[in-house]
């Protein structure tokens, strides 16, 4: 057992003294060759020779290495180029040069004096002067850094507050005014919520949210902020095409979905009333019961349009028609409960006078221009629509064929 032993043990000294060996002989002379590679320049240049001759992706990697001669070249090149700079431009770029690599920066001093001694004591002046001021200077300059910030995000902070009417025409002075450049707002604006931000973009002269845009940092923002423009865009245009379809529709039919937010949020009611006949917006408006809604939808509207045209032409007019429709409904209401206590004939009597009245219609004109007419037939037709209809078949049976078709006709037409 003892010998098995003993050769088991003298087989593992073998292994040991064969790993040994191997080290000295091929790992210590590798590290030894390669300390010497970046440590002296001569023997880098001299093995790069030969390296470079070598197939494939090594040889290609090492003739990426310049030549000695190739060095010098490039130094001179730099070196007049510093000589032709202006003094303060070439001693900033030497004393990037310096901290890279201060082999190089003397040798291009040393250039630079053989090319012009005058100019190279001025940069090297300058660059002491520099490196004294240089501690007073970049702390000053931080601390200019973090004061704009600072006013920046008090700007965005601000705008935020105001409303969007304020804000915008804010933007818009500051810009044209050249109060504030372009770099600096699209700073301000990138501190804003994304919401208010996007809000002051898609209200904003299209070519000036666009270099506003141009100037933010982060591509993936300014990306995502002109994509959220875009669906915005493509959304108004979307419910444009639908206003037109809604001004054929009757106001009682339009106030299920434009009388509440249950289908469309505000800001896009507004856009469609906006480009909807002005009268039948009155109507539908004048139908919606809650009062709120109604207010706050034409303060939307008012908003919306100062923002897009500088100005409020509708809101006034709407309003005044919806007075109108209200005031001629309550009207309409009272007559409605008198006749309901009168005699069919007496109805009929009353319906026929007013269907044949030559009477002049009742005119109203509104600040936008806009004419609205009520004519005694039309009061007689909406008489008619508020009573029974079972009432309503007894008026028309006392009344003479022709006169009840004419009636019958309008009393099938939608209220528009």
């Amino acid at each position: 057992m003892s010998k098995i032993k003993n050769e088991e043990t003298k087989t593992l000294s073998l292994k040991k003294i064969i790993v040994i060996v191997t080290m000295i002989f091929i790992l210590i002379p590798m590290i030894i060759v390669s300390s010497i590679y970046f440590t002296n320049e001569n023997f880098r240049v001299y093995t790069n020779k030969y390296l470079k001759v070598l197939p494939g992706p090594v040889g290609k990697y090492f003739q990426g290495f310049p030549t000695p001669e190739e060095k010098e070249e490039q130094k001179r090149i730099v070196a007049q180029y510093l000589s032709d700079m202006d003094v303060q431009m070439a001693s900033d770029k030497l004393t990037i040069i310096k901290k890279e690599d201060e082999k190089v920066y003397l040798d291009l001093v040393k250039m630079l004096t053989e090319i012009d001694a005058k100019q190279t004591t001025l940069i090297l002046d300058s660059m002491r002067k520099n490196s004294v001021k240089k501690d007073v200077l970049i702390s000053t300059i931080d601390q200019m850094n973090e004061n704009q910030k600072k006013s920046f995000q008090d700007k965005a902070k601000y705008l935020e507050t105001v409303s969007i009417v304020n804000a915008v025409e804010e933007v818009s002075e500051d810009l044209n005014s050249e109060f504030i450049t372009y770099n600096d707002m699209a700073d301000i604006i990138g501190y804003m919520k994304e919401k208010s931000a996007i809000n002051i973009l898609r209200n904003l002269d299209k070519e000036m949210a666009s270099r506003i845009l141009s100037f933010y940092d982060s591509k993936e923002k300014k990306q995502k902020m002109r994509e959220m423009l875009a669906k915005i865009q493509d959304r108004e245009t979307e419910l444009i095409n639908f206003a037109k379809i809604y001004n054929s529709e009757s106001p009682e039919k339009l106030v299920a979905s434009m009388g509440n937010e249950d289908t469309y949020k505000i800001d896009e009611l507004s856009i469609l009333y906006r480009n909807m006949n002005m009268m039948k917006v009155a109507q539908v408006l004048t139908s919606i019961k809650d009062e709120d809604f109604v207010y706050r939808m034409l303060n939307q509207i008012k908003t919306d349009e100062i923002l897009k045209n500088g100005d409020d032409k509708i809101t006034k007019s709407i309003m005044q028609a919806v007075n109108v429709f209200r005031e001629y409904d309550e009207k309409i209401s009272e007559l409605e409960k008198i006749y309901s206590k009168m005699e069919v004939e007496q109805i009929a009597s009353i319906i026929e006078n007013l269907f044949k009245s030559r009477n002049s219609e009742k005119k109203y004109v509104f600040d936008n221009g806009e004419i609205l007419s009520i004519s005694d037939k039309d009061i007689a037709i909406s008489l008619l629509k508020k009573l029974k209809q079972k009432t309503v078949a007894e008026v028309l049976a006392k009344l003479d064929s022709n006169l009840s078709s004419q009636i019958s006709k309008k009393l099938s037409l939608p209220n528009e």
